[in-house]
């Protein structure tokens, strides 16, 4: 989902999530993490989950992967159908846990039983798409997301708050009910007005496209503020890119950075990627290689993948593949496309591992999955020239054409040329040429 006037994240964890999370209620979320952890030892299983997502999500607490999976499981080991739900992703996605997805589905299964909506969810998104261990069906898809809508629904009229915003989501993306902006804007509203900062960032979101409400910047940006002030550090980095346009006035780029270092100082590792990356341009503050380096080791240590990413990459400059290679294999394991990229690059070459064309092509395939452009036209590259794949040149322009349309100018030239030279399409002149200019404006952008 693109970010709207660049707002970091803003709606995007709610209006273009893959999977359905349960997130904590009120009052839990105003404790303090100190009594969330007394409450969580005296057996409260409430306070578990909650103290388990204020360690996944880093608010409240500093993100902290290996503390989220204890409190995760002893909330799940107390019969809690939310903790099993965010267990049974883990497990399906081979994040944080090993993955197995036939374990994970399972889970995901006794969740639903104990009428868990986000569970149910879950399940219709698998068995829309079917999986490895779920034959798509249907049937099954429709009636889980009937029975999640509906008991999402039950506990929405009874003021969940949790179910206020999932309400919203359905009707701002048409899941499950028809689409209806107007709606949306309803319950994200009464799920702002119980604190939920998610449901502020996704009235920005909304406002920003003028989806159920006229676009208003101040709007947008209060309702980031407000978000922010609750400390959500998703809020926090949204105001500061909101600066960083300069959404309602000039942009101001030394603000943008102070609000980023502010949700650093809260240790989101995200933010720190971000800090590092001004100092490293120069914007906003005096241009710091060191002090780049060292918030991307900083990020690097709270094990966020893009700084683990970044400084593979830059490894990679000093042909320290080896060393690179961690760094890419860490953040791999963190769900990082980029990183997945990269390490198909070193299969493709032998950097730093032997040399594997089938490796690289897998470490491709899920990179692309994760939407990854570059990636998605090397695999392009791979199936016209048959490397490691059966040769099969009208997948290779498909993949052309999915890396194009997320603009990478490479996929551009390369479909260019097939279209030029008939590989994989009908040769045509003038669809070469649209390409050709297309990859120009691109590139002059």
């Amino acid at each position: 989902m693109k970010r709207r006037l660049n707002i970091v994240c803003c709606a995007t964890a709610i209006l273009g999530n893959t999977f359905a999370a349960a997130f904590a209620e009120l009052p839990y979320e105003r404790e303090s993490t100190f009594h969330l952890r007394v409450a969580a030892n005296s057996g409260d299983t409430a306070a578990m989950f909650a103290l388990a997502q204020r360690y996944e999500f880093g608010c409240g607490a500093p993100q902290d992967y290996d503390n989220a999976l204890m409190w995760y499981r002893a909330a799940a080991d107390a019969e809690d159908a939310r903790a099993m739900n965010t267990l049974a992703l883990w497990q399906i996605d081979g994040t944080v846990l090993p993955q197995d997805e036939a374990a994970g589905q399972a889970l995901l299964k006794k969740s639903a039983e104990l009428n868990e909506p986000a569970a149910m969810l879950n399940l219709a998104q698998r068995f829309d798409k079917g999986t490895s261990w779920l034959a798509q069906d249907p049937h099954k898809a429709a009636d889980y997301r009937a029975r999640a809508v509906a008991r999402y629904r039950e506990l929405a009229e009874a003021g969940e708050r949790r179910a206020l915003l999932e309400m919203g989501r359905f009707y701002a993306c048409g899941d499950g009910v028809g689409r209806d902006d107007a709606a949306a804007v309803a319950w994200f509203t009464k799920a702002a007005a119980l604190d939920d900062s998610y449901a502020m960032l996704c009235l920005a979101d909304l406002c920003a496209e003028g989806r159920g409400m006229a676009r208003d910047n101040k709007k947008i940006f209060d309702w980031c503020n407000k978000s922010a002030q609750l400390g959500n550090p998703l809020g926090m980095l949204s105001v500061a890119a909101l600066y960083e346009v300069g959404a309602t006035g000039p942009p101001n780029l030394a603000k943008a950075l102070e609000w980023r270092q502010k949700t650093a100082a809260a240790k989101f590792p995200p933010a720190m990627f971000l800090v590092a990356g001004q100092f490293e341009a120069g914007a906003g503050v005096a241009k710091d290689d060191e002090e780049a380096l060292r918030w991307y080791h900083k990020g690097a240590m709270f094990d966020d993948p893009a700084s683990l990413t970044e400084l593979g990459v830059r490894a990679t400059k000093t042909q320290d593949y080896a060393e690179a290679n961690k760094y890419f294999e860490r953040a791999a394991k963190l769900g990082d496309g980029r990183a997945l990229y990269n390490l198909g690059i070193a299969f493709a070459k032998g950097h730093g591992v032997g040399k594997d064309e089938a490796k690289a092509v897998e470490h491709y395939r899920r990179a692309a999955e994760l939407g990854n452009a570059a990636a998605m036209n090397n695999l392009g590259l791979i199936y016209i020239d048959g490397l490691g794949v059966k040769r099969n040149e009208t997948e290779g322009v498909g993949w052309f054409k999915k890396s194009a349309a997320l603009e990478n100018v490479e996929a551009m030239r390369n479909l260019a040329k097939a279209y030029r030279q008939g590989v994989g399409v009908s040769a045509d002149g003038s669809a070469a040429a649209e390409w050709d200019k297309r990859a120009e404006v691109t590139t002059a952008r």
